[in-house]
C-alpha cells in the first residue's frame, strides 16, 4: 500500500522537538549547580528520548490502523501492568512521595504517559462498534468503564493531571461520538462532583488551588515558582535578552528545562518565542482536525481528535500555568519540556496521526462512513456507495469476520440475544 504523509504535521513535530531540545540545553546547562562538568546531561537524555520516540512514531506510522485497532487490548493491558509495576518494590521508583515511575538504575519511564493514549485506542475501538447506539444506558456505562479502570490506578500514584487529561479526552470522545444532550450534562456534573472531591481530599492540591489565587501571600513558598515566571516574562518583553541570557534560569526558577521552560523562552526570545510557539501548536491542531475529517472510518477520526486535543490541550494548560492563569498542575509543554516519557508518549500519538492521514484514501470507506448522498436521488447513494464498497476486500472481510467474535467490555460487535439494546428505531444504523 502507497502511504502518503503527512508533511505539514512532521515539519511542526520537528521544528517544535529541536527547538525545545536547544531551549533545555540553554536552560540547563547554566547556572545548575547539578549541570557542573555535566553541561550536555539533560540535552544528551532528550535526544535519547527523541531518538526512542522517533522509532515508535515510524513503527506506529507503517502499522495499518487495523491492525493498531486490532491490538488494543494488548496495549491497554500492558499500560495496565506498567502502573501495577510503579508500586512494585524493586521496579517502582518513588519520587517525591509519588509512585509514577518504573526502571533499572538512572532509566526510568512513566507509565501513565502511555496510558493516556492506550485508553483513547481502546474508547474509539468500542465506540466505533457501538456507533449509533450511544444513547443506550448498557453502552454508555461500559464507555466508561474502559478510562475508569486506568484511572483508578493513576489516581492512587497519585497523579491528579494524568487522570483529570483522561477524563476530560473521554468526555469529549463520548461528545463526538453522539452522546445525548441530557446524558452529556449529567456526566458533567458527575465529574464535577468527583474532581471536587479528588481535588480536596489531598492537603498539598487545597494549599496549590488557593494559593494559585493569591501567589503574593505565599512568595516564598508555593507562590515562588509563578512569580519568578512572571518575572521572567516582563523581563524579556517584546524581543527577548537574547538566547542563553536569561537571568531567572540562575537558580531563581527551580528547575526551569522542567513545566516552566516557556518562562525561560519568553525572557531570552521574549513575545516573539511566545507567539511562535502558540502558532505551531495552531498549525498541529490544523493539522489533526483536518486529518480526523478525512478519517477513512469512525474509529480513525475518534482516535485522531482525541490525540490532537492531547497534545494542543495540554500545551495550552502549561502555557496558562506559566502565566499564571490556572493552576499549577505539574503538565510539560509537549516536545519542548525536558521529558523522556512525555517525548516518547507524545511522538507515538503523532505516529498514529501519521498512519490515520496515510490511509485516508488508500483503502475502502466503511459501511455508513462519509458516503455521498444525493437528495434528489437516494439511488445515486447506493450506486455511489456500492462502488466505494467490496465485500470480497480483504479488510472488509476482517471487518465481517469480527461478528463471530465474543463480547467483551471492549469489543462488543456481538448483539444479545433479546436485542435490548437496539431499539426498531436504531436497527438501521450504520456501525
Amino acid at each position: 500500500m502507497n502511504r502518503r504523509i503527512d508533511h505539514w504535521l512532521i515539519l511542526i513535530v520537528l521544528i517544535l522537538s529541536v527547538g525545545g531540545m536547544l531551549m533545555v540545553f540553554s536552560a540547563s546547562a547554566v547556572g545548575n549547580p547539578s549541570s557542573v562538568g555535566a553541561e550536555f546531561k539533560y540535552l544528551q537524555r532528550q535526544m535519547i528520548a527523541f531518538g526512542v520516540g522517533s522509532v515508535l512514531c515510524i513503527i506506529a506510522a507503517l502499522t495499518p490502523i487495523e491492525k493498531i485497532r486490532a491490538w488494543h487490548k494488548i496495549f491497554y493491558y500492558l499500560c495496565l501492568f506498567g502502573l501495577l509495576l510503579c508500586f512494585a518494590p524493586i521496579v517502582g521508583h518513588p519520587s517525591h512521595g509519588a509512585n509514577r515511575w518504573i526502571g533499572f538504575g538512572s532509566v526510568n519511564v512513566q507509565p501513565s504517559a502511555f496510558a493516556k493514549i492506550a485508553v483513547l485506542i481502546s474508547l474509539a475501538h468500542y465506540l466505533r462498534e457501538w456507533r449509533g447506539q450511544l444513547h443506550q444506558i448498557p453502552v454508555l456505562l461500559k464507555s466508561l468503564a474502559i478510562p475508569g479502570v486506568m484511572v483508578s490506578f493513576i489516581i492512587i500514584e497519585p497523579d491528579f493531571g494524568t487522570t483529570l487529561i483522561i477524563s476530560t479526552l473521554c468526555f469529549f470522545m463520548l461528545v463526538t461520538a453522539g452522546m445525548k444532550k441530557s446524558h452529556i450534562l449529567k456526566l458533567m456534573s458527575v465529574l464535577l462532583v468527583l474532581g471536587t472531591i479528588v481535588l480536596f481530599s489531598a492537603d498539598y492540591r487545597r494549599r496549590r488551588l488557593f494559593n494559585f489565587l493569591d501567589p503574593w501571600s505565599v512568595r516564598t513558598g508555593e507562590g515562588y515558582q509563578i512569580i519568578q515566571s512572571w518575572i521572567a516574562l516582563h523581563e524579556g518583553g517584546f524581543w527577548g535578552k537574547g538566547l542563553g541570557n536569561s537571568v531567572s534560569k540562575r537558580q531563581f526558577l527551580p528547575e526551569p528545562w522542567t513545566d516552566f521552560i516557556a518562562a525561560v523562552i519568553g525572557e531570552e526570545l521574549g513575545f516573539i518565542g511566545i507567539l511562535a510557539i502558540i502558532l505551531l501548536f495552531a498549525g498541529f491542531l490544523w493539522r489533526g482536525f483536518y486529518i480526523a475529517s478525512k478519517a477513512k472510518d469512525a474509529f480513525s477520526m475518534y482516535l485522531a481528535t482525541a490525540l490532537t486535543l492531547m497534545i494542543v490541550g495540554e500545551a495550552g494548560f502549561n502555557l496558562g500555568v506559566v502565566m499564571g492563569v490556572v493552576p499549577p498542575k505539574g503538565l510539560v509543554l509537549p516536545f519542548i519540556s525536558y521529558g523522556a516519557s512525555a517525548m516518547m508518549a507524545n511522538m507515538l500519538a503523532v505516529g498514529l496521526l501519521l498512519s490515520i492521514s496515510s490511509e485516508r484514501k488508500e483503502v475502502p470507506l466503511e459501511k455508513g462512513w462519509r458516503e455521498p448522498r444525493s437528495k434528489n436521488n437516494p439511488d445515486e447513494v447506493l450506486e455511489k456507495t456500492n462502488e466505494v464498497i467490496d465485500i470480497t476486500d480483504p479488510i472488509v472481510q476482517e471487518d465481517l469476520d469480527d461478528l463471530d467474535e465474543v463480547d467483551d467490555p471492549f469489543e462488543a460487535d456481538v448483539m444479545p440475544a433479546d436485542n435490548t439494546l437496539r431499539s426498531e428505531k436504531d436497527s438501521n444504523v450504520p456501525r
